[in-house]
């Protein structure tokens, strides 16, 4: 399949879903080949302090329609309509002939670039051009069944402890296939919001289903005994808003993640950061002790995507199936913390039929709970596990477990790739700084 052919497939399976509020820019995508943001339609952010001058100017461009909400003090928590986040402000307005790139413009030329931006979609999938997975779910091909890499056993250095006791791992993803803690061992005790993985029309395995469960075993393979929190963010066909990401890493902050895995990310207008991440951290992360990590992205390319190019993120790209380079899908640059496995995992998954969507001619696959699949996202879970098996043997919070395995990770880089890790390489920072 063409590249052309793979990027209208995902892209009009997020804009043809039904009751979908998903727009794709630039309008013209189809014909340029490339979406340089998806967002969500006749909606803007801004910050409090930019609320009532923005607001005037847009009831004078779009008239009485125009809603406001934020959230004031003491709005309820459990109140989906309003931003999760003090200190945002979320406009919103009815059909008009000036869409949400229209309105940017012209608050762009009288405000200022970045006092507002798109309620941005960020795909579990992420790519610089469009939301396709580096690879699509493959049958795993023996029965033996066992994940890729393997489960430690929690002994590093000759000692005990490498396995995440005591740590809080959230995750947030399109959520938790009910089954998979009961079928695989190494699954045991991951809990979360509950996916149906099943499309009931069809009868088929829908598109990007399982990946949070694969994610979540990830983590498991690198921290056997972390306790691991699946948050869904509603999303579709792989693809959630950022106001709803941010929701749910409140979520799994309030139920005492020490180390959150954000699987969402992706391009953002004019590569700016986005005022949700942003305000995010500026008002709630930097006062604790809590890592972030994300995945960089399969699209080969040096463009940052967020929220792995923050610099308060750990942005994960994905080492090939040796480990010696960098995978050829990943994207790459300053902008990515480390690399770590991401070919030809095989960790926990959905039961039944998948037809694959970006490979022709397409096929028709049988998974019984588990599957082979390839993505930075991927990576990212290692890293994350990796981080949660260090702090329960050394003590360390999580950002000092986080810095001493990017100060390893830095001392091994890869010429022509960079930093790297590899799970068996838990406690190599301890061996390094001994």
């Amino acid at each position: 399949m063409s590249e052309q052919q793979r990027l209208s497939e995902a892209v009009h399976l997020i804009l043809d879903k039904e009751g979908s509020t998903a727009a794709a820019y630039p309008p013209d995508w189809e014909n340029r080949g490339r979406v340089e943001y998806f967002y969500r339609r006749n909606t803007i952010l801004v910050r409090t302090k930019d609320k009532d001058r923005v607001g005037r100017t847009l009831r004078s461009i779009l008239g009485p329609s125009v809603q406001r909400t934020d959230r004031s003090e003491g709005a309820a928590d459990d109140d989906d309509s309003l931003p999760v986040i003090a200190g945002i402000v979320k406009f919103e307005w009815s059909d008009h002939d000036l869409g949400t790139p229209e309105v940017l413009e012209l608050l762009d030329a009288e405000f200022g670039v970045g006092t507002a931006t798109p309620n941005h979609g960020l795909s579990l999938c992420p790519n610089s051009g469009h939301p396709c997975p580096a690879t699509e779910p493959a049958v795993v091909p023996t029965r033996s069944y066992s994940p890729v890499p393997p489960v430690s056993d929690g002994i590093c250095c000759g000692t005990h402890g490498w396995d995440g006791d005591g740590v809080v791992v959230g995750v947030v993803d399109g959520g938790l296939i009910e089954e998979a803690p009961r079928m695989w061992p190494w699954m045991a005790g991951v809990t979360g919001d509950p996916e149906i993985p099943i499309d009931a029309a069809t009868g088929l395995i829908k598109p990007y289903a399982g990946h949070g469960t694969f994610v979540a075993g990830c983590v498991r393979c690198v921290a056997p005994r972390a306790a691991v929190q699946v948050e869904r963010a509603e999303e579709l066909a792989g693809l959630a808003y950022e106001d709803e990401i941010i929701a749910r890493m409140v979520d799994v902050l309030n139920c005492g993640a020490d180390v959150i895995v954000c699987e969402f990310d992706g391009i953002t207008r004019l590569h700016l950061p986005m005022l949700t991440f942003s305000t995010f951290y500026d008002d709630i992360l930097r006062h604790v002790n809590v890592v972030v990590v994300a995945p960089a992205g399969n699209d080969t390319s040096r463009l940052p995507t967020y929220p792995a190019a923050y610099s308060w993120v750990v942005g994960v790209g994905a080492l090939s199936s040796n480990g010696d380079q960098r995978a050829d899908f990943s994207n790459y640059g300053g902008w990515v913390d480390v690399y770590a496995p991401g070919v030809d995992l095989v960790n926990a998954y959905a039961v039944g039929d998948y037809t694959t969507i970006h490979e022709h001619p397409q096929q028709t696959r049988h998974f019984d709970g588990i599957a082979n699949w390839s993505g930075t996202s991927f990576s990212a879970p290692l890293v994350a596990g990796m981080i949660a098996a260090r702090m329960s043997a050394t003590g360390e919070n999580a950002p000092q477990a986080s810095n001493a395995l990017l100060r390893f990770a830095l001392s091994q880089a890869i010429p022509g790739t960079g930093p790297a890790l590899l799970p068996h390489q838990v406690c190599g920072a301890v061996m390094r700084d001994g």
